[in-house]
């Protein structure tokens, strides 16, 4: 089976975002109704982030136990950084990392991390509702087991279970696990079953919150029972 990421990521993860409700603003005591597009006034520094991330290597260089950061698209970190610092993105570390971050703090680091010290854009005027389009289920994959309560890791992650309303994980992270940073999905290679495991239950019994990943992550793993999420960890960790 061919699931090319760069077709079937664009569509449905936008599908997937439209079944939430509107953005949830981050409520901090410098700024309660912070978006990314309210930080436009203000200007990145770039080395005034490197200074602040000397804490984040230890987790976020390549040898640590988090994602690399370095080359991540601006607007990407910066939303990471708003969901932690509002405690709508479950991870109790970074929650508390990005508390104590200001509006300014979350705007240098995106700059340092990106390379990129342009402004984050201010939101537009009006944005036209997002429809989503019809999802075709993918088939199966000859050679894999049908889907159902027995359906492997491997299955669930590459095919889904049709029948029972479990998206293929592929579609939006990639055969490989290698994601689409472009539209906001992160790679999840080189991690362990347990630290996904831990992840994909936060995602799972956490709320709607109106903040495109986590809730993207909340939809799809809504349908998927506990065994289906220890097996799809379990094969997610071989992923490199």
């Amino acid at each position: 089976m061919q699931i090319r990421r760069g077709r079937l990521s664009r569509f449905l993860l936008p599908g997937l975002l439209a079944l939430g409700a509107p953005l949830v603003l981050a409520q901090t005591a410098t700024s309660p109704t912070t978006t990314d597009s309210a930080l436009a006034g203000l200007t990145p520094s770039a080395a005034r982030g490197e200074t602040l991330s000397g804490s984040c290597a230890g987790c976020h260089a390549p040898t640590g136990r988090a994602p690399v950061l370095k080359g991540d698209p601006a607007p990407q970190i910066r939303a990471a950084l708003l969901a932690f610092r509002a405690k709508t993105r479950p991870n109790g570390t970074m929650q508390n990392v990005a508390s104590r971050l200001s509006d300014q703090d979350i705007v240098d680091i995106a700059a340092f991390y990106s390379g990129d010290s342009s402004a984050p854009a201010a939101a537009p005027a009006t944005t036209p509702p997002v429809t989503p389009p019809p999802v075709t289920p993918p088939p199966t994959t000859t050679g894999m087991p049908a889907t159902g309560t027995t359906a492997t890791g491997e299955t669930l992650y590459q095919v889904g279970a049709a029948a029972r309303g479990v998206i293929a994980c592929a579609v939006c992270h990639g055969e490989t696990g290698a994601g689409a940073e472009d539209v906001g999905v992160p790679a999840i290679t080189g991690r362990t079953a347990a630290s996904v495991l831990a992840q994909l239950r936060a995602y799972k019994s956490g709320p709607v919150t109106g903040i495109p990943y986590p809730d993207a992550m909340h939809i799809a793993l809504t349908p998927m029972t506990d065994a289906d999420l220890t097996a799809v960890a379990t094969y997610v960790a071989t992923l490199k």
